[in-house]
């Protein structure tokens, strides 16, 4: 996913609809523009009283990457099996998806912002999973991570939590700071999965689908089973 710099609306073919929320005013729409690349669109509607405001982000997808939407797409029923066949024959996208993490040796999630930098990291210990939580100490010519918190769990408690949020189409994911925003916080993903495989991606205040997802069920993690 690769985000498209523009101050005005995008324009594209809509494909279908992959998630519409009309009580929050929020949809995530998947297409393709005239030059027949796949265009992921998100757009949310804010009350500022007496108008509203509308803002709107534009991505570059892959063929993987559509064919998750499309997956998505199909769960939220707003698409219908026939339809399903006839968009991956449309845009190419693959008969499989990317497929699944079985197995994981590390996987280090790093935040910095104004105020704080940390990092959370998952790893096998024995039979169960560790979730521990860090904080990033500057001390002279050395950072150091020093340990707040941490909780075991099961490791198919993980392996939900990497799949539910398809951290394996994460792998190569660049978010460039979007124009206007001043502040916010940026992050690393370093992983080792599936025996070997490698996934690193990187941004700032522009995360890939499912970050927030993934933060929250590390948090959950750690807060029904950390010791401080």
């Amino acid at each position: 996913m690769r985000t498209i710099e523009t101050e005005t609306r995008y324009e594209y073919r809509k494909l279908f609809d992959v998630t519409v929320d009309r009580e929050k005013l929020y949809s995530e729409t998947v297409g393709k523009d005239d030059s027949g690349n796949l265009i992921f669109h998100k757009s949310s509607t804010y009350n500022m009283g007496n108008a509203y405001s509308t803002s709107d982000e534009f991505f570059f997808i892959d063929p993987d990457e559509y064919r998750e939407y499309l997956d998505e797409a199909k769960e939220n029923r707003l698409v219908s099996p026939w339809k399903y066949r006839k968009l991956l024959k449309e845009a190419g996208a693959p008969e499989k998806s990317p497929g699944r993490i079985r197995s994981f040796e590390t996987v280090t999630l790093h935040i910095s912002g104004m105020r704080h930098t940390g990092e959370t990291e998952i790893t096998m210990k024995g039979p169960e999973a560790e979730v521990a939580e860090y904080h990033i100490q500057y001390s002279g010519h050395e950072d150091r991570r020093v340990l707040d918190r941490s909780a075991l769990c099961p490791e198919s408690d993980i392996l939900k939590l990497l799949n539910d949020c398809r951290l394996l189409s994460w792998d190569g994911f660049r978010g460039s700071h979007p124009k206007g925003v001043r502040d916010g916080i940026m992050f690393t993903l370093k992983a080792s999965v599936n025996g070997g495989k490698s996934i690193y991606a990187s941004g700032s205040e522009n995360f890939p689908k499912h970050f927030r997802e993934f933060r929250q069920g590390l948090h959950d993690i750690l807060s029904s089973g950390g010791q401080d």
